[in-house]
């Protein structure tokens, strides 16, 4: 009997600390100056230049990308403001994230 509580107990430790694998990479961005934070398009790329994944930022210049696998991801944004052109240029952002990690990243675009 003390045999099968002591396996019980331990498959529930090993079960509600096991990790699910997923990081997170979230951020805020913006232009001209701070007055432009909402509609911005961001770009996640893998470490291979492949999209992985976009999104548009919120009325707060928030975004998220979530359920990452562990490894090197480039985060790069644009938004178009009265037919000028803002990003962040031919060198977007480098975030490496493992595991449960999130990461928080700040975008600042500038006029092309």
């Amino acid at each position: 009997m003390k045999r099968i509580l002591l396996l019980v107990f331990s498959l529930t430790i090993f079960i509600s600390c096991s990790k699910d694998d997923s990081a997170s990479i979230i951020g805020n961005a913006s232009a001209d100056g701070g007055n432009v934070v909402s509609g911005i398009t961001v770009k996640l790329y893998n470490e291979s230049a492949s999209l992985v994944e976009s999104t548009t930022t919120s009325s707060e210049g928030d975004f998220s990308f979530t359920g990452l696998e562990a490894g090197n991801y480039y985060v790069g944004a644009t938004v178009t403001i009265d037919g000028n052109v803002w990003d962040t240029g031919n060198t977007p952002q480098l975030v490496y994230v493992s595991d449960e990690i999130v990461k928080e990243v700040a975008l600042t675009l500038n006029q092309k």
